[in-house]
């Protein structure tokens, strides 16, 4: 039987890859913080025993290159099949976006170091609403533009195929939910009031929220992306890959009311 390693595992979309390769009766190895260590070599190289297949993300921050290049470079070393590499639309080792930097950097290693691979290149997620949803408000400088944002569970969904069945080894998959939407049709769906910022008004709620340098850079180079239009395209390949739709922001809305 494949087994397959998933870093991450413990993450925001791994935790659910895991969750969909078991459903699939898949063997797992679940890589995460608490069981090994990106720095450690010998960690890696206990991880990678008998492994045919990697899903790869490492937590964004500073360290997002180095880590993921290890694992890359370990892949190599073990010579894996595949690795299924979560990556982000606008990836891009120029852009001046750090998390979209972080990731062109990572693309290209992984595609200087021969291993079999699938790019996987999400829109915005909808649960990032929910890290500013906290007080009834969505406060978004978006202009009115539309965002086609997927739920995370359709983005491990097509990582689950992408590493199970074969096809798509090579390809780049942009993901999207099925509609682009304002953040207010988002507020709307969530039950929250929707604030409408300019640029400048959001500025200092960026500057001034505590936030490590990177991230406050990564949000306002996002909505800048999004005032832009960066993220209206919508595609279909949630549907083709998995054979069901992607999930609509109604759907992400009634997943998080309360069990009865």
């Amino acid at each position: 039987m494949t087994r397959i390693l998933v870093t991450g595992a413990t993450g925001n979309v791994g935790a659910h890859v895991v969750r969909e390769l078991r459903a699939h009766g898949a063997d797992v190895r679940a890589f995460s913080r608490a069981v090994g260590d990106f720095d450690d070599p010998a960690s890696l190289r206990r991880a990678f025993d008998g492994v045919d297949r990697v899903y790869l993300c490492a937590a964004d921050g500073p360290a997002k290159v180095r880590h993921e290049t290890a694992v890359i470079d370990a892949a190599a070393e073990h010579g894996v099949d595949r690795i299924v590499k979560l990556s982000a639309q606008h990836a891009d080792r120029a852009s001046d976006v750090p998390a979209y930097g972080w990731h062109g950097e990572i693309e290209a290693h992984l595609h200087r170091s021969g291993v079999p691979a699938v790019v996987l290149r999400p829109a915005f997620f909808m649960t990032n609403l929910l890290m500013v949803t906290a007080s009834g408000t969505l406060p978004s400088p978006t202009a009115g533009r539309r965002v086609a944002m997927i739920d995370i569970r359709d983005v491990a969904a097509v990582a689950a195929v992408t590493l199970l069945e074969d096809g798509h080894t090579g390809r780049t998959y942009d993901l999207t939910g099925p509609a682009a939407i304002t953040f207010a049709e988002a507020a709307d769906a969530l039950s929250v009031r929707f604030l409408d910022l300019t640029e400048e008004q959001a500025r200092p709620r960026f500057e001034n929220a505590g936030l490590p340098d990177w991230l406050a850079a990564q949000l306002a180079g996002v909505f800048a992306l999004i005032r832009a239009g960066g993220f209206e395209r919508v595609t279909d390949h949630v549907r083709t890959i998995t054979g069901r739709p992607a999930r609509d922001i109604n759907d992400f809305a009634a997943s998080l009311a309360p069990a009865n």
